[in-house]
């Protein structure tokens, strides 16, 4: 199979030839009020996401742009314009992601950037403002993004709902105690393969895990094709999969850096004694010294099953940031633990609709949610809202860190009960 060519219409070369290179925007060039916040058209593509490279600090190339096009929903790509040239950037994706009680509508936020010749100016506050009133227009109740920089989108109204762990040990601590009893094999795949199989063993897990998206065929196509800017310094990948007498029941995609780690991209079983597997050859990998392993769930089993978990160095960082366009939509739209009915004042000073009183009435099917005047129970932000949205956090929690206000006592320990869910939310990326 051939390598995809993703935005067949576009002449990227062409394109290149037709806007005014980025580099030549000066330091010294005044910002009048003259910024202009819009979809982009398929002609300003290259422009586009040439500005987002080099918001990120990075150069472009064909091959990227191209990349970059297949994942990319035009309708939903925003371009910050001053003088006709691009200064900032924001995208979004259509995904549905995993809730307690089935899946919803998620517009997931990418390519966020202003090049450093125009920050601190409010044009991001000004494409943020933009995105949301889509979001709302489109019917869209939950957004979500991960941040680069953790101190940014909590004044948009956006919580963080997962916390995602990072993994190194040196390859002479990782032997495990478990030993799982299960007849089956691992064995390389190429890429278009692993194209084939990848799809199957996320599926098959994603409708039972918080927070999981529903990564569409042209992302796994980039997955699959393992574009060069997103090795940051690593092999191409390599794909082992996991079969027993079923099937295909797990696999793994790891690179090598520096001939002596490997590092774990993406990992992730339909069975336990699968991902058993997959971590026993990652770790059998031979002439390495160590492994790496990022965004692994905080309820991830793996320390549990090696003989010296003290030796596998463990980080946390936020993971999936969310925001609620529509409270009353976003509430009513996943099941819950526990009946209970309490009013939560919601303040949001970006999206009026939510900035009010809800009357929410929980149970195991869902909630009815709508506006009320009654007094409080609990006052809260909308971010803070989002923050317990998945299960990712209590808001028992957040009271005790001086974040929300318990109006009637009771309240927040019903809230938490509602709220609860058997795994923390996680959301794979690659």
């Amino acid at each position: 199979m051939s390598t995809p060519r993703f935005g067949q219409g576009v002449d990227i070369r062409r394109c290149h030839r037709q806007f005014a290179p980025l580099e030549s925007v000066s330091l010294l060039d005044p910002l009048r009020d003259d910024i202009q916040v819009r979809t982009i058209t398929e002609a300003e593509f290259p422009a586009w996401e040439r500005a987002a490279a080099l918001g990120f600090g990075e150069h472009t190339t064909e091959t990227r742009q191209i990349q970059i096009r297949g994942t990319t929903e035009i309708s939903r790509t925003i371009g910050a314009f001053h003088n006709d040239r691009i200064v900032g950037t924001t995208s979004a994706h259509t995904f549905q992601i995993t809730v307690p009680g089935g899946a919803v509508p998620l517009a997931y936020v990418d390519w966020v950037s202003v090049l450093p010749t125009h920050r601190r100016r409010g044009i991001l506050t000004r494409m943020t403002k933009h995105q949301l009133a889509d979001f709302h227009e489109r019917g869209e109740a939950i957004a979500g993004l991960t941040a680069t920089e953790s101190s940014i989108y909590e004044r948009f109204g956006y919580g963080i709902a997962s916390w995602a762990e990072h993994w190194k040990i040196r390859r002479e601590h990782s032997e495990m105690t478990v030993a799982p009893k299960i007849e089956g094999h691992t064995r390389f795949v190429d890429p278009w393969e692993a194209r084939e199989i990848w799809p199957e063993i996320y599926d098959s897990v994603s409708p039972s895990r918080l927070g999981m998206f529903d990564y569409t065929e042209q992302w796994w196509d980039a997955f699959a094709s393992d574009p060069e800017h997103w090795r940051e310094g690593g092999s191409k990948l390599f794909h082992v999969v996991f079969e027993s007498s079923n099937g295909p029941e797990g696999m793994v995609s790891y690179r090598i850096r520096n001939r002596t780690e490997v590092i774990v991209i993406l990992l992730l079983g339909a069975t336990v004694e699968a991902e058993h597997m997959l971590w026993r050859h990652c770790f059998g990998v031979d002439l390495m010294d160590s492994l790496s392993a990022s965004n692994r769930p905080t309820d991830d089993p793996l320390p549990w099953i090696l003989a010296a978990p003290r030796r596998l160095e463990r980080s946390v960082r936020d993971s999936l940031w969310i925001r609620l366009i529509d409270v009353t939509n976003a509430l009513s739209s996943r099941s819950y633990s526990y009946d209970c009915r309490l009013v939560l004042r919601v303040r949001d000073r970006l999206c009026d609709w939510n900035d009010r009183r809800f009357d929410i009435d929980t149970s195991a099917t869902g909630a009815v949610c709508k506006s009320t005047t009654r007094s409080p129970d609990i006052v809260l932000s909308v971010s803070d809202l989002a923050s317990v949205y998945l299960g990712g956090t209590t808001l028992a929690t957040l009271q005790r860190a001086g974040r929300i206000e318990e109006r009637k006592t009771g309240s927040v320990r019903n809230f938490d009960r509602a709220f609860v869910t058997p795994q923390y939310p996680w959301t794979p990326e690659f």
